[in-house]
């Protein structure tokens, strides 16, 4: 029999993922859960789990120890991560038990920003000019200093993707820019305490591209490259991907190299890792890297593209085994996000289209459930994500087509908030209160 997982976190979709992936490969997974958050648990997920254990994801150095012991324990096999706030975590657990991963240290330096930028760079790795700032006071007289001309993009040093990340235009909006992303904050989902720091990076411009790849032992293969798209507006977030990215070959090669280049230098060894970058006119430069589990959309994406499973790939990555990478073929798709800029409470997705080329549609929230109020963005956007849509067609530039006219036929409607709700709180998630026997679960 497989040896199991132990997989850190439940908060987003990419753990339903990991659940699905292992279940298809006959590897039993055991759940590490907040201790205090076992009522957000996603439901269904502890009547498949083969065991749970219950920790302070706040304490990393005690959650190290008590995880590891439980690992023994139980013969755990490898260590995921739902989210790229648990990926250190998950590294030095996997450290301290011998098991594939990245090296702890490495995997926090691709948490922070900051220190990502700094190892890329030590190794003439292309990326945008950063500075990291402490004081909206100094921020202009900083940028100044640097050179660094406007626009420019302000960003906690301790995001993902684009959280928090905004285009800033000129120099009198910055002072307010970096106070909001140096206000205190902590992640959302486990109230990790972030780092109070303000990176102002250089505007850089050109299409951008996300890659995925699998480390094995720090041998690099590349899964598939898919084209980004970005929201309109100050805020850099992900609007979509298209795939294939539809590159010419020479250009396409000097991408993946300048990838491989990148994953060197950061010093990943075993896992999925995910790389964004924009193709500038002097060549790529490199953005952001993920190693957590696949966002289950993008996941989703890849595998009605190529009949690759992410998920699968990752489980197995973890393990130290083989991946299954070889694709079935390649069937041009594009996803795109469904969002909202109404305030109140979630009345459902409409308008949804009856064709045999939308292979996916999904809301992520259920009716009456709360939408808007407090955001996770320090920049104040005030769009929520409720669901994404997924078309296949015949060409990428199709895909977008498609796309375009599946995203353009949902509407979102969103009902008067109730009086007296707080609007400040955090939009709400489906929730569905544990069972006996799952609470019985957790509490042995």
């Amino acid at each position: 029999m497989a040896r199991p997982v132990l997989l850190l976190g439940t908060a987003s979709t990419a753990a339903r993922g990991v659940m699905t992936a292992a279940r298809s490969l006959s590897v039993p997974v055991h759940l590490a859960v907040q201790r205090g958050g076992e009522e957000q648990v996603a439901h269904g997920l502890l009547g498949q789990c083969a065991g749970t254990v219950l920790t302070d994801f706040r304490r990393p150095a005690q959650a190290v120890g008590r995880l590891a012991e439980y690992c023994a324990r139980q013969g755990i096999g490898g260590v995921a991560a739902e989210g790229e706030c648990l990926a250190p975590l998950a590294a030095a657990v996997a450290a301290a038990l011998g098991l594939p991963g990245h090296p702890p240290g490495r995997a926090a330096d691709v948490r922070d920003r900051w220190r990502m930028v700094q190892s890329l760079l030590g190794h003439g790795v292309p990326v945008p000019r950063t500075l990291a700032v402490l004081s909206p006071r100094a921020a202009e007289a900083r940028c100044r200093a640097a050179g660094l001309d406007f626009p420019v993009v302000v960003r906690p040093a301790q995001s993902w993707g684009a959280a928090g990340a905004a285009v800033v235009p000129s120099a009198r909006e910055l002072p307010e820019a970096v106070r909001r992303v140096l206000e205190p904050r902590e992640d959302a989902d486990y109230g990790i305490a972030l780092a109070p720091v303000a990176l102002v990076q250089e505007y850089v411009e050109g299409p951008e591209y996300r890659v995925e790849s699998v480390l094995r032992a720090g041998c690099c293969v590349h899964l598939v490259m898919l084209r980004s798209l970005s929201e309109d507006g100050p805020v850099r977030r992900a609007a979509g991907y298209t795939l294939p990215a539809g590159l010419p070959g020479a250009t396409a090669l000097a991408v993946l190299a300048a990838v491989e280049r990148g994953l060197a230098a950061l010093g990943l060894r075993d896992g999925l890792v995910h790389t964004a970058l924009r193709m500038t006119a002097a060549g790529p430069k490199l953005l952001t890297v993920g190693i957590a589990a696949p966002e289950e959309p993008v996941g989703q994406l890849i595998e009605y593209a190529t009949g690759v499973s992410t998920a699968r790939v990752y489980v197995q990555a973890v393990l130290g085994e083989r991946p299954e990478i070889r694709p079935h073929g390649l069937r041009p798709s594009a996803l795109r996000y469904i969002t909202t800029s109404g305030h109140g409470v979630f009345q459902g997705l409409r308008g949804l289209l009856a064709s045999p080329y939308v292979a996916n549609v999904r809301s992520y929230l259920d009716p009456g459930s709360r939408v808007g109020g407090r955001q996770e963005n320090p920049t104040g956007d005030v769009r929520t994500r409720v669901g994404h849509v997924t078309v296949t067609a015949d060409d990428p530039d199709q895909a977008d087509v498609r796309a375009a006219e599946a995203l353009a036929a949902i509407s979102t409607h969103v009902g008067a908030a109730v009086a007296g709700a707080d609007r400040d709180a955090p939009p709400s998630r489906p929730h569905v209160p544990l069972t006996p026997i799952e609470r019985q679960r957790l509490e042995e």
